[in-house]
Formats: structure tokens, C-alpha cells, sequence
């Protein structure tokens, strides 16, 4: 009995005095990420139609993503294009500004992001190119940007209901 009780002791004190381990915090991406210049892109997908289903040709789809403006001067998105994807990209409006230190979200809000007359089919899987230029940083291929469900689009940010008051 003795022996037995030595032994779980013994085996108890395994582990003891060495330094912990560390856990390590790896962030969840849903989407593509790139950089160009200081303007990070985070989280570029397309919402796309049910798992079963395909968006057909000549649809339009809308794109979820996030800038992030790491830099000393205020940016501003210009242009997206979807080659071999849509015929078209139309942007909420002409330029989305990217104040500096600021994240802007992309999809909701103001700013919106949408493939027009698709020229192929997209279900959800697939990966697609998006081409970004931007009025400082310059140009930035985004690839393997995800198709998504359509039910991603509600784990997105909503933009704020209240706006800050002038004095705080």
C-alpha cells in the first residue's frame, strides 16, 4: 500500500516547477487578408448563395471586408475590379475614405461593395480575385477572397446607431 502511495506521489509531482505554457492567440479569419503600404484588407469574402445552390450568371453579389488605415496620411479605396468574376464593381460611392488609425467596415454602413453581372457562376467554396487600387498606397491584388453563405453576413459589424456627442 505503501509502494502504491509512493508511487501516485511520485507521478503527482511530474510537471511540477516547469514554466508554464503559454497559449498562443491566433485570430479567426473568415476571409482573405493582404496589405499594401500601410492600408491593411481584412476579412475580403463574398456572400454567395445557399451551400447547395450557385449564384447565376448575370447576378450581382455583395463583398464584406475591412481597411484599416495603420498609417500617418488619410487614404481612400478609388477602385475594385473583379476580373473573369463580374463585368462590374460598383462602390456606394466614389471613394471610401480611410481616415488614419481608423478601421472602416466595408458591406454595411455607408460603404457598400457589390460584383455586378457576374460571368460565371459562384458557389459557396469557391475563391475568387479582387483587384483594390488605392489614392496613396497604390494597388493590391486580394487573392483567394472566399464565396460564403449568405448567413456569414449577419456575423458582420453594424455600423454604429448613436454618433459620438461632439464633446466626448
Amino acid at each position: 500500500m505503501r509502494c502504491a502511495a509512493a508511487a501516485v506521489l511520485a507521478l503527482a509531482g511530474v510537471g511540477c516547477g516547469t514554466e508554464p505554457v503559454t497559449p498562443e492567440y491566433y485570430p479567426t479569419t473568415e476571409g482573405a487578408n493582404t496589405q499594401v503600404g500601410e492600408i491593411k484588407i481584412r476579412n475580403a469574402s463574398i456572400v454567395g448563395p445557399a451551400p447547395t445552390a450557385q449564384d447565376r450568371v448575370g447576378a450581382s453579389v455583395p463583398v464584406y471586408f475591412s481597411l484599416i488605415n495603420a498609417g500617418k496620411t488619410e487614404d481612400s479605396l478609388v477602385q475594385i475590379t473583379a476580373e473573369g468574376v463580374a463585368k462590374t464593381v460598383d462602390m456606394s460611392k466614389p471613394e471610401i475614405p480611410i481616415p488614419v488609425l481608423q478601421l472602416v467596415w466595408v458591406g454595411t454602413g455607408p460603404f457598400t461593395v457589390t460584383l455586378r453581372d457576374l460571368e460565371r457562376p459562384l458557389t459557396v467554396g469557391q475563391y475568387v480575385t479582387l483587384r483594390m487600387r488605392f489614392r496613396k498606397a497604390g494597388a493590391v491584388t486580394v487573392r483567394d477572397v472566399p464565396v460564403q453563405m449568405a448567413s456569414v453576413a449577419t456575423t458582420l459589424p453594424s455600423p454604429p446607431l448613436v454618433s459620438p456627442s461632439p464633446s466626448g
